[in-house]
């Protein structure tokens, strides 16, 4: 079994090292220098080893001191870190977001800042996943899911409705600047979600290009490796406006038609509704309802 030690003599004998004196280390311990000279001299006789030289009024470090001291305060620091996490957590209340990756990175993150300023008693933890959240299930808080609100037994806060728009890099810009829409629609690599697959079709009929047929597809089954396809040129995007604003604004992307494919149904963040009543829920929940 490994040798406890005393912690008070521990603490001196660290203190003292650092400030140099047992006078200094005794205001910082809130103890006389007496106390904290016998604290030394008790954990020197535990130790069997020789901590400091004595050289009249003054204590200087052994080598082994020296060493001693460095490793203890570094373990003071953790004990502290440690401390300061534990009361952190008591004083935050965590609730648990499980959604679609793209929407984490894509739209949410990038406003989590301002809900951290406003709601610093609200730990937010993040958990991505593409099937349809299951309370029973899952152990999360809030989940996300498509379509029009209405699911018996979820309390649902709608996000934003689909707003679609077709998007490329600035070499598919150049391209379909030269073609006709007809053209450069049917000669170009759609790429397709593998779980929105009316999507283009839907955005066709909008445009009025129903009657194109695509010659080149790749299906996808995430949105992220759509929008990587996009910046690297591999094909033409359909993705949700919100999604790449920034992208839009900064050049990295361009609309490469006017149209855009908007429909009732969305996304929402859904939650049981007693789970609706937690205070860090509703707090969540207002913040989101006041976003772009």
């Amino acid at each position: 079994m490994r040798r406890l030690l005393p912690l008070n003599a521990l603490r001196a004998f660290e203190t003292v090292a650092r400030t140099g004196t047992l006078t200094q280390a005794g205001e910082e311990l809130l103890v006389t220098p007496t106390a904290v000279g016998r604290h030394i001299k008790n954990l020197e006789d535990i130790l069997g080893i020789t901590l400091f030289e004595r050289e009249g009024g003054l204590l200087i470090l052994t080598a082994q001191g020296r060493q001693y001291a460095r490793s203890l305060g570094r373990a003071f620091e953790l004990i502290a870190d440690a401390t300061d996490l534990l009361v952190g957590s008591k004083t935050r209340t965590p609730i648990t977001l499980r959604a679609y990756t793209t929407f984490l990175v894509r739209w949410l993150i990038p406003k989590l800042p301002d809900f951290q300023r406003v709601h610093p008693e609200v730990e937010l933890r993040l958990t991505a996943a593409f099937d349809v959240v299951d309370f029973a299930r899952d152990a999360v808080d809030l989940g996300m899911r498509y379509g029009d609100g209405q699911w018996p037994g979820l309390h649902a806060t709608p996000l934003f409705s689909d707003e679609l728009v077709v998007v490329g890099n600035a070499g598919l810009r150049d391209r379909f600047a030269s073609l006709s829409a007809e053209e450069a629609f049917a000669t170009s690599t759609l790429l397709v979600h593998t779980l929105r697959l009316d999507d283009w079709p839907d955005w066709f009929e909008v445009a009025g290009l129903d009657d194109i047929i695509p010659t080149h597809q790749m299906p996808l089954d995430d949105m992220s490796l759509i929008y990587q396809g996009m910046l690297d040129g591999i094909g033409v995007g359909l993705t949700q406006r919100c999604y790449v604003e920034q992208d839009l604004r900064e050049g990295r992307l361009h609309l490469l038609s006017p149209n855009v494919l908007r429909r009732q149904r969305g996304f929402h963040l859904v939650c049981l509704p007693e789970t609706a009543r937690i205070p860090a829920v509703q707090a969540f929940l207002s913040w989101l309802a006041n976003r772009d």
